[in-house]
């Protein structure tokens, strides 16, 4: 049975939108059939690169019969207005992560496409890394042993790029500064390793960013099955992405470059994954298939929607990401272990 691809437009048409245009095109069960921003120059350079036509209001895009679902790629703060206003009218999203800014609207935002009955897919990809994937079959299949504990680390240099004119350079618009940017990422998928995550100590600030934004982060979560997970985050530094995982019979730990990042395919060498073992046993290496992880997000929604089933990385577990941002926000500020259930 074949599959009818889902009818998609791209809102919020900046450097992202054209990150996951490309990967929709690599994959096979979305369309691009329209585009919306509020520049029209924005809209006319989607047009030619992608095809699609353009909305020239979001009422018309609203109104547009055609459209089944949306690829929003707008700043974090005007979320909560443009997925009310989809979910309303039917809209199903995929949404860049994090689901907000803030808590509340990250609970508007799950009342909103719950009460509508739309899917809400929140692009937290790293998880989908092939390594991510094959981190948990090691670990749910035994390999590696009982976890205890777990560091990460990702770090880029975009703070140092920041001018006012940005939001991302605003405390209001862009609390936490890299945890939310940057760090969210590891949170998720320690989520996704590890299951839920109790409780946060963490330490925030801003060492050398041109903006007043935390830049510097380090954060203890720990999970309800006992492990402890470490991230870090640098919006200060050059590129890094690290993990590590501990287990009773074995250390697996990977490290990506951007290009492997962003593209695998176009990376000189795959992503590792290796497995330390001695003096338990035998070292292993496993060199990881290409992978796509935005295309591969983007494929699961436009299942979802075809197959009536809830995404992987829905509303909730987006809310509950953001809960602990917000949760290592406040341990910053008071100097103490804070419990994230008190943030959802």
């Amino acid at each position: 049975m074949s599959f009818e691809p889902v009818r998609v437009a791209s809102m919020g048409l900046g450097r992202w939108a054209n990150v996951l245009a490309d990967a929709a095109l690599r994959g096979g069960k979305i369309r691009l059939v329209s585009c919306f921003s509020r520049t029209a120059e924005k809209r006319r350079d989607f047009m030619e690169r992608y095809g699609a036509r353009e909305a020239e209001s979001l009422d018309a895009l609203l109104s547009d019969d055609e459209v089944e679902a949306v690829i929003l790629t707008t700043p974090n703060h005007n979320h909560k207005e443009h997925i009310e206003a989809l979910a309303a009218a039917g809209k199903h999203v995929y949404c860049e992560k994090p689901i907000a800014h803030s808590l509340e609207h990250s609970r508007a935002i799950v009342d909103a496409v719950e009460g509508a009955g739309v899917k809400l897919a929140v692009g937290h990809s790293a998880r989908r890394l092939a390594v991510s994937r094959r981190m948990k079959e090691l670990i749910d299949a035994g390999e590696i042993g009982k976890i205890s504990m777990s560091e990460s680390n990702f770090c880029t240099e975009r703070g140092l790029e920041l001018t006012p004119d940005r939001w991302r350079s605003s405390r209001e618009l862009n609390p936490t500064g890299v945890v939310i940017q940057l760090s969210i990422h590891h949170i998720d998928t320690f989520r996704y390793l590890h299951g839920p995550i109790r409780s946060v100590t963490a330490k925030l600030k801003r060492a050398y960013a041109t903006e007043d934004v935390d830049d510097t982060s380090m954060m203890i979560l720990e999970h309800e099955s006992g492990a402890l997970s470490y991230v870090g985050g640098g919006w200060a530094c050059p590129w890094a992405f690290h993990m590590n995982v501990h287990g009773t019979k074995g250390v697996a730990h990977f490290r990506i470059t951007g290009q492997q990042w962003r593209d695998p395919s176009k990376a000189p060498e795959p992503i590792r994954l290796r497995v330390d073992r001695d003096p338990l046993g035998e070292d292993s290496v496993y060199d990881m298939p290409e992978g796509d992880m935005f295309r591969d997000a983007l494929e699961d929604f436009a299942d979802c929607v075809r197959g009536d089933r809830t995404p992987e990385v829905d509303g909730r577990v987006a809310h509950e990401n953001l809960a602990v941002v917000y949760a290592a926000d406040a341990s910053s500020r008071l100097g103490k272990t804070l419990e994230v259930k008190d943030y959802l």
